[in-house]
């Protein structure tokens, strides 16, 4: 009784809420068909509006329609009758009245009369009204009501329709109003308003009942109405059913859940007896229900995992792998209830037997390093053969995993070492063997045991040798060095060998073991290695290391015997240019050429060695006087400067050689070299393919020259450098053309430096990068604020360093520049030297081009001095050719020079380009120069380089004297 009161309740409960939600239902179905009723007979009233809009646009069209019809063709004069009589609103018309030829007599009516007329007779039919109406009017008729006032109103404003529902005779009609436009046959009798063809005159407007709409939206309305009543009394009835029966079925569900419960009441008490005995199971037992939720956890499972079973039971959607691997995935408690999951690879040793599975795996989140479970897991069922659930015991197998793993992986290390390994018995017979024994000394494992390892001797090492080895491996456990050993097929071959004695717990050696392996490459990779280190890899000579070492021992040899040696720095001359212009490879063939002569030239005792990229040094350790070596280095300039047969080429070069003697010279290896190197520099100076003693002018001028160096570096972070301008004038009219910029050096402790002293040492260190970027940069903001200033626009010529003609992005950097200054490329124009352009002739010609191509003036330098190739010549995009002042000095005196001038005039007018004779400083050059059709003169008979300041006041004179 108790029990059947307590289901009871929620049963009563049930019953209510499906009552109130059968009650909810009914309301809101009748509120969504209430708003569906009203929201189409809304619909209707306003279709049936839009009806009554569509008729007034239609019969205003007709008006429409007539009126231009009757405007086209003028008012119509019609009998005088019954039905027509003159109208007295067209007094004012002379020809109102006219009788006609058969004497009949006629009337005018215009279109607005006629109009009117047939409104008047319109509104019988279907009640429709239409009129014309407007402000100014003739007839009091037309007048406008009080609705037409303020519909011409908004007409004329909008010039558009406009219609509006209202009440006539207190029945509503819908009242629409279309502007009327002045025609030209309404002037005619309208003329008097005032109002133009194309003007608004007024308006038509048309009044349609709208009784007969709204009755019709009415039935529609009516229609929809009953639809949707018919429609709200099914779902009514349809809700009925359904509430209904929901309340049967929920009554039927209480009873059946009060039974289940009473069931599970039995099961949870058998069910916690067994969790109790399964709580106390020496390995961790986990069980899960056929849901896959926890249901069992023991407590040897919440130690090996340090979970506790609270925090675990009732869990599922294998979250209880978590403790074992950090994240959701199958245990084997799960392979037991899903046989899909048995080849997926997780578990070692896997098998199944009916329901029972088992399996070993690594659990990674065991500890702080995995560990190694051993598991079985079975499927639960009922008395049915249902499955109900899982059960799964664990057992940690780590440490024997562990123990089993490291035997294996000795046994691994030991038979794949890439080292030869050997065990021995106390009594030096082998016992086991690897793989690398076998492939160093071509005995099998199965040859090698029992027998001892004197089998592998060589007879290299005497008996000392093995009785010092023995002695300290019975003293010391331990022996390592390295021998030579024999292999099976005879042949020998050194080897680095490990000896270990292993002795047992009374301190008696039990084993050895020995590791060796084969250093036969090593040794050969030492022997290569010790080469390399003192020889230069491309001919094979001693390198500079090799070098050192050598002259070090010959001054120490010179020291004690009081005796004389000499050092000769040798270094190939345009060098550069044939491995440029040929290749590296050809370049390379050279160098090994050059080493083999070179070493054919000397004597035994003396040594040759490469110093570097091109330079090569001799050294002569015991000299009798400085004849020698001069008589070698003529030796060597003899036949080093010989042809050479490269690579299909024939290819020249010479030598430039510095000699330096100890100890006249220097005492220590460094100065020798500084001293040597300081005389083959004054060879090249002397023209190359020469040699030069050093003497102490040549380190004077070293010093002289490290000087100007240092004192450059200052210069350019100073700013010191200064331009000045020297004039270019045009030879046939005296007109001036332009400026040469020069580049002064204004040092504050030897005042005005001329290039010619500081401009060499630039180019050797890489400093004229750097003055040529700030020459070029004063000279575009010259140029610029000159332009600024409002004088002409004169060009200025700008020298070009080899150095900057080999930069790639040279176009690039100088564009920037002038974009930088404000100058135009047409303000400015380099000047390059023949040698420069001929050096690499290619690239000059792509630079020179890029340069030509922005607008900027290129002219050819010192033109005669240096080699050119004509054929190269004429490719080079130039504007002018520049004679060199060598040429233009002696014209007077000299007719080689001026065979040279008049030549060169020649050949560059045939060649389409401008010719520049700088260095002019009398009339003589100048007439001589005008008459050979010389196009521009430079020199001091016009004027010497001039200041900034000077070159401008230059400019300003020859303007006011007119002759830019």
């Amino acid at each position: 009784m108790k029990s059947d009161q307590q289901n009871s309740f929620p049963h009563t409960g049930s019953v209510k809420t499906i009552l109130s939600r059968a009650v909810v239902t009914v309301l809101v179905w009748t509120l969504l068909l209430a708003i569906a009723v009203w929201w189409n007979v809304r619909v209707a009233y306003q279709q049936a509006f839009e009806l009554a809009k569509t008729q007034a646009h239609i019969a205003l069209g007709k008006d429409l329609a007539f009126r231009r019809w009757a405007s086209k063709r003028g008012g119509i004069y019609m009998e005088l009758g019954p039905l027509v009589s003159p109208s007295p609103l067209l007094n004012h018309l002379p020809d109102r009245d006219l009788i006609a030829t058969n004497g009949v007599h006629l009337t005018l009516k215009n279109p607005a009369m006629i109009m009117n007329e047939i409104t008047q007779e319109a509104p019988q039919f279907y009640g429709v009204k239409t009129r014309i109406t407007s402000r100014l009017y003739m007839n009091a008729v037309d007048a406008p009501d009080p609705w037409e006032r303020t519909a011409l109103f908004i007409v004329e404003g909008t010039r558009e329709d406009y219609f509006a529902a209202t009440l006539i005779d207190g029945k509503p009609y819908l009242r629409m109003m279309q502007p009327m436009i002045m025609e030209p046959s309404c002037l005619k009798c309208h003329a008097w308003t005032g109002i133009k063809v194309g003007e608004l005159r007024g308006g038509t407007d048309v009044s349609i009942p709208l009784a007969p709409f709204y009755a019709a939206a009415a039935k529609q309305a009516r229609g929809v109405a009953a639809s949707h009543g018919a429609i709200w009394l099914l779902g009514i009835v349809s809700i009925g059913f359904i509430t209904r029966r929901t309340i049967l079925v929920e009554v039927e569900r209480s009873h059946q859940e009060a039974e289940l419960k009473e069931k599970n009441l039995e099961l949870q008490d058998s069910r916690q007896y067994l969790l109790t005995i399964i709580d106390f199971l020496p390995d961790a037992t986990l069980i899960i229900d056929s849901a896959g939720k926890v249901v069992g956890w023991n407590r040897e499972l919440s130690r090996l995992t340090g979970v506790a079973a609270e925090a675990m039971i009732g869990r599922g959607e294998l979250a209880y792998s978590l403790p074992f691997y950090g994240q959701r995935r199958p245990l084997l408690i799960d392979v037991a209830m899903n046989p899909a999951l048995d080849g997926d690879g997780r578990y070692d040793g896997f098998s199944r037997l009916g329901d029972i599975v088992h399996g070993e795996c690594w659990a990674p989140c065991l500890g702080e390093t995995p560990a190694y479970l051993i598991s079985a897991a079975s499927v639960l069922r009922n008395s049915k053969g249902e499955m109900i659930g899982a059960i799964e015991c664990i057992r940690d197998n780590t440490e024997q995993m562990k123990a089993q793993k490291r035997i294996k992986l000795l046994a691994k290390i030991f038979n794949e070492s890439g080292e030869a390994i050997v065990i021995t018995d106390n009594e030096n017979r082998i016992i086991e063997t690897n793989k690398a024994f076998a492939q160093f000394t071509g005995y099998s494992r199965e040859e090698a045991l029992g027998k001892n390892p004197r089998v592998l001797k060589s007879g290299i090492e005497d008996s000392k040798f093995y009785e010092k080895m023995w002695r300290s491996i019975l003293e010391t456990n331990y022996w390592q060095g390295e021998i030579w050993d024999k292999r099976k097929d005879g042949s020998l071959y050194p080897k680095w060998l490990t000896i270990t004695a292993i002795r047992g717990e009374d301190n008696v050696i039990t084993n050895y073991f020995a590791t060796f392996s084969d250093i036969t490459q090593r040794k050969e990779a030492e022997k290569r290695i010790e080469q390399l280190a003192h020889t230069d890899t491309l001919t094979s000579l001693p390198n500079r290391h090799t070098l050192v070492e050598r002259l070090t021992q010959a001054l120490e040899q010179a020291k004690r015997g009081g005796h004389s040696l000499a050092v000769l720095f040798v270094d190939l001359d345009r060098f550069k240019m044939i491995n440029d212009t040929l290749g590296h490879h050809v370049g390379d063939l050279l160098l090994m050429e050059v080493a083999s002569r070179l070493k054919s030239s000397l004597r035994a005792e003396d040594v040759v060695a490469r110093f570097g990229g091109d330079e090569f040094v001799v050294v002569q350790p015991r000299i009798r006087s400085q004849v020698e070596p001069a008589h070698l280095a003529e030796k060597i300039l003899k036949t080093v400067a010989a042809p050479y047969f490269l690579d299909n080429n024939t290819v020249y070069t010479s030598p430039s050689i510095g000699i330096s003697v100890f100890p006249s010279d220097g005492t220590t290896v460094a100065e020798l070299f500084k001293n040597a190197d300081a005389a083959m520099y004054h060879a090249k100076a002397a023209g190359r393919n020469t040699y030069q003693m050093f003497t102490k002018e040549m380190h004077t001028a070293a010093r002289q020259r490290l000087a100007i160096e240092n004192s450059l570096r200052s210069a350019l972070a100073n700013d010191e450098f200064v331009l000045h301008y020297q004039p270019q004038v045009e030879a046939a009219s005296g007109k001036l053309v332009g400026f040469e910029a020069l580049v002064r050096w204004q040092n504050p402790d030897r005042g005005m430096v001329l290039p010619d002293s500081f401009i060499p040492v630039a180019e050797e260190t890489g400093m004229i990068l750097e003055i040529g970027r700030q020459v070029f940069e004063k000279a575009c903001r010259q140029a610029a604020f000159w332009r600024g200033a409002g004088h002409p626009c004169v060009r200025i010529a700008v020298n070009l360093s080899a150095r900057q003609l080999r930069q790639p992005d040279l176009p690039e950097l100088l564009s920037g520049i002038m974009k930088q200054c404000g100058a135009d490329p047409e303000m400015i124009e380099l000047e390059v030297t023949e040698s420069m352009t001929m050096e690499r002739p290619v690239e000059s010609i792509r630079i020179l081009g890029a340069l030509k191509s922005m607008g900027i003036g290129l002219s050819i330098d010192d033109f005669g001095t240096g080699y050119s190739s004509l054929s190269y010549l004429k490719l080079f995009p130039v504007d002018k050719l520049k004679i060199d002042r060598s040429f233009v000095k002696d014209l007077e005196v000299d007719p080689d020079d001026a065979a040279i001038a008049s030549a060169t005039i020649a050949m560059a007018h045939t060649l389409g380009k401008k010719v520049v004779a700088e260095g002019v400083e009398t009339q003589a050059q100048l007439d001589f120069l005008v008459e050979h059709g010389c196009d521009i003169i430079q020199g001091y008979y016009f004027s010497k380089p001039l200041s900034a300041e000077d070159a401008e006041q230059y400019l300003s004179q020859r303007a006011e004297n007119k002759s830019l």
